[in-house]
């Protein structure tokens, strides 16, 4: 399997007056239904479809729980969950009010090297096609057609 990518024409965000560019954006396929995703994951194990179930279950209830604890949450092999949050500043330390002036607070997440790594090495990437003006074709093949054609496709 590889990575879809799908081809969209956009101006450069460092050079907003320069010509705008072909950029590969991701074209993910939808994620797998929950109960194929447990028998996936358990496959070559012991574990059964529902003891994952209960498992990961279990998992979601408590990362929250630990992130609003001020405690970032590492799942050994995994990585690490963390609470970021952005602030304005204040002119004085007895001027700074949290309530006030932390927003945007979000969970991000930092994957450990050996997942990151064994997720990347040896990545491939296919063809998902192309979006122009809000039509999107299926391939760049399908793409180069309707326009040497003159007809659109979508």
């Amino acid at each position: 399997m590889a990575i879809r990518y799908k081809l969209v024409q956009k101006r450069n965000p460092q050079d907003p007056e320069g010509p705008r560019k072909w950029y590969a954006t991701t074209n993910a396929q939808g994620a797998l239904p929950e109960t194929e995703m447990m028998k996936r994951a358990t496959k070559n194990s012991t574990v059964s479809p529902g003891e994952f179930r209960l498992s990961m279950e279990a998992l979601v209830s408590y990362v929250p729980e630990e992130l609003r604890n001020g405690r970032n949450v590492r799942i050994p092999g995994l990585g690490t969950f963390r609470m970021t949050f952005k602030s304005q500043g204040a002119d004085t330390v007895e001027g700074y009010d949290a309530n006030e002036m932390i927003y945007e607070p979000r969970v991000t997440f930092l994957p450990e090297a050996s997942f990151r790594e064994a997720l990347i090495n040896g990545l491939e990437f296919e063809d998902g096609g192309v979006l122009e003006d809000g039509v999107s074709y299926a391939s760049r093949a399908d793409y180069k057609k309707a326009k040497e054609g003159g007809t659109e496709q979508g």
